[in-house]
C-alpha cells in the first residue's frame, strides 16, 4: 500500500465526475458567454468587457471568503462536500437563466444579465472552490495525486468537449445558427445545468475526505493571505498556476471570434473545430501523466509550455476559409492544452503540505481561495483588455456583416501572441518551483514526526 492514503479507482472517477460537470458549464461560459452577450443581447464589446471585469473583481473577494468558510466548516459530511451538495441545484438553475434574453431593450437586458451573472458566480463559487479544495484531502501521496489529477483532467477534457462542441452542436447545427440563438441558447442552458447537477451529486455521494486538519485555523483574511504568500513555494506555485490558466482562458474567450470572424468557418463546422482540440487533449492526458511520472512534473510542464507557444504563434498566419489548416491547428493545440490542465492541477496540492509544515495548519480552502481570487481578477482584466481592443479596432456587435479588417487583425494577434506570453512566464516559474517528489516526501515525513511528537506530549500530560 502506498503511504499517504490510497484512493480506490472508482472514487477517483467519482471525484473527476465533479470536474466533468463543472467544466461543462465553465467551458460554455468561457467560450460562449462573451460572444453571446455581444452578438445576441447586443451589448457593445467594451461595455461587455467592463461587466465581466466588475463581476470578476467581486468574485475574487468571494473566492477567498468561500475558501475560509469551507476551511472552518465541520459537518458529518466533511468540510467541502456539503457545499457541493447544497450549491449544485441553485447553480444549475442560474446557469439556465444566464442564457435567457427576456427583454427587447438593451438597458433592461444589461441589468438582467448583470444581476443573474452575479448570482450565478456567487453560487458557482460556493461549489467549485470547495470542490478544488477537496483534492488534497483525498490523499497525501505524491503519485496518487498525479493519478487522481490525470483521471480528473481526462474527465475535465470530456467536460470541456461537451461544453464547447456540445453547445455549438445545439446552437449552430440543430437550431441552424444565429437567427435562432434566442431559442437555442436557453435549451443548451437546460441541458448543461442538468449535466452539472448530476455530476456534482456523484462527487458528493461517492468521495471521502481522508486528510484532516488537527489545528484550528486562526487569523483574519489579510493575515492568512500574508502567511500563505510569505512561503516561497506558495508564491512560485500560485504564479505558475495563474499565468498558465490566463493563457488558457484568453484562448477560450477569443476562440469563437477567431473561428467565426477571422477564419470565416461555416457554422456547420463550429462544433467540430471546437471539439477537436478537446478530443486530442483527452487522448494526450495519459501521455502527460506518464511523462510527469518518468521525467518529473516540472520537466513535463516546461516542455508543454514551449510547445504551446509555437502552436499558438501559428494562429497568426492561418489563412481564412481553410478548414483543413484550421483542423490541424486545433488538433495540435489540444495536445498542449492537455498538459496545461493535467500537470498544474497535480502540482498545486503538493504545496499544501509545505504550508502545513511552515504554519502548522491545513487550509486548502484559503490556499485555493487566494489562488482563484488572483486568477479571477487577472482573468477579468485580460478579458476586459481584449474586449476593449476589439471595440477600439471597430468590432461591431450583433452584426451579420463582415467585421472590419482592423478588428480581425486585432483578434488574430491577440490569440496568437497573448497566450504564449503567459505560457512563457508560467514556464519560468515552474523551473523555479523547489518542489520535487523527494522534497515532498521529506516534508510529509517531518509532518508525521511532528504529529507523533505532539501525540506523545499529549499522552504524557
Amino acid at each position: 500500500m502506498k503511504p499517504g492514503f490510497v484512493v480506490p479507482l472508482w472514487e477517483k472517477f467519482a471525484y473527476g465526475m465533479g470536474d466533468f460537470g463543472i467544466n461543462v458549464v465553465f467551458t460554455a461560459v468561457s467560450f460562449y458567454l462573451l460572444y453571446f452577450v455581444i452578438n445576441v443581447t447586443g451589448v457593445p464589446a467594451g461595455l461587455a468587457g467592463s461587466i465581466f471585469l466588475a463581476v470578476n473583481i467581486y468574485n475574487a473577494v468571494l473566492n477567498f471568503i468561500v475558501g475560509m468558510i469551507s476551511d472552518k466548516t465541520e459537518t458529518r459530511f466533511g468540510r467541502r462536500r456539503p457545499f457541493i451538495l447544497f450549491g449544485c441545484i441553485p447553480a444549475s438553475i442560474l446557469f439556465v437563466l444566464l442564457w435567457v434574453v427576456p427583454f427587447s431593450g438593451h438597458v433592461s437586458n444589461i441589468i438582467y444579465f448583470s444581476v443573474v451573472y452575479v448570482l450565478y458566480v456567487t453560487i458557482y463559487t460556493f461549489v467549485a472552490l470547495p470542490y478544488n479544495s477537496l483534492m488534497p484531502e483525498l490523499s497525501q501521496n505524491y503519485d496518487e495525486r498525479t493519478t487522481i489529477s490525470g483521471i480528473r483532467m481526462g474527465l475535465t477534457f470530456v467536460g470541456n468537449l461537451v461544453g464547447a462542441a456540445g453547445v455549438a452542436l445545439i446552437v449552430d447545427e440543430i437550431y441552424r445558427g444565429h437567427e435562432f440563438y434566442k431559442q437555442s441558447y436557453p435549451v443548451m442552458g437546460v441541458i448543461g445545468g442538468a449535466v452539472f447537477l448530476v455530476s456534482l451529486l456523484i462527487t458528493f455521494f461517492f468521495t471521502k475526505e481522508r486528510v484532516k486538519s488537527e489545528a484550528e485555523i486562526t487569523g483574519g483574511m489579510f493575515s492568512i493571505i500574508g502567511s500563505i504568500m510569505k512561503l516561497r513555494e506558495s508564491r512560485i506555485a500560485i504564479t505558475m498556476f495563474i499565468m498558465n490558466l490566463l493563457g488558457f482562458n484568453l484562448i477560450q474567450c477569443l476562440f469563437l471570434f477567431y473561428l467565426k470572424d477571422v477564419l470565416k468557418m461555416p457554422e456547420s463546422m463550429t462544433y467540430i473545430l471546437l471539439g477537436l482540440p478537446l478530443i486530442t487533449a483527452v487522448l494526450a492526458a495519459p501521455l502527460w501523466v506518464y511523462i510527469g511520472e518518468k521525467k518529473g512534473k516540472k520537466t513535463a510542464f516546461f516542455m508543454a509550455m514551449a510547445y504551446m507557444v509555437i502552436v499558438m504563434l501559428s494562429a497568426i498566419f492561418l489563412p481564412p476559409s481553410n478548414i483543413a489548416a484550421a483542423g490541424i491547428l486545433c488538433g495540435l493545440a489540444g495536445i498542449g492544452i492537455s498538459a496545461t490542465q493535467v500537470i498544474p492541477f497535480s502540482m498545486m496540492p503538493d504545496v499544501i503540505e509545505f504550508d502545513e509544515l511552515s504554519n502548522g495548519v491545513r487550509r486548502e480552502g484559503a490556499f485555493y481561495g487566494v489562488t482563484f481570487s488572483l486568477l479571477t481578477i487577472l482573468t477579468g482584466i485580460v478579458i476586459w483588455v481584449a474586449s476593449m481592443l476589439m471595440g477600439i479596432f471597430g468590432y461591431v456587435e450583433n452584426s451579420t456583416l463582415p467585421q472590419p479588417q482592423a478588428a480581425l487583425d486585432c483578434i488574430r494577434i491577440m490569440i496568437g501572441i497573448g497566450p504564449g506570453i503567459f505560457f512563457i512566464i508560467s514556464g519560468v516559474f515552474v523551473k523555479l518551483l523547489p518542489i520535487t517528489k523527494e522534497s515532498h516526501e521529506e516534508v510529509r515525513r517531518l509532518l508525521q514526526e511532528k504529529k507523533k511528537n505532539k501525540s506523545a506530549e499529549i499522552k504524557s500530560n
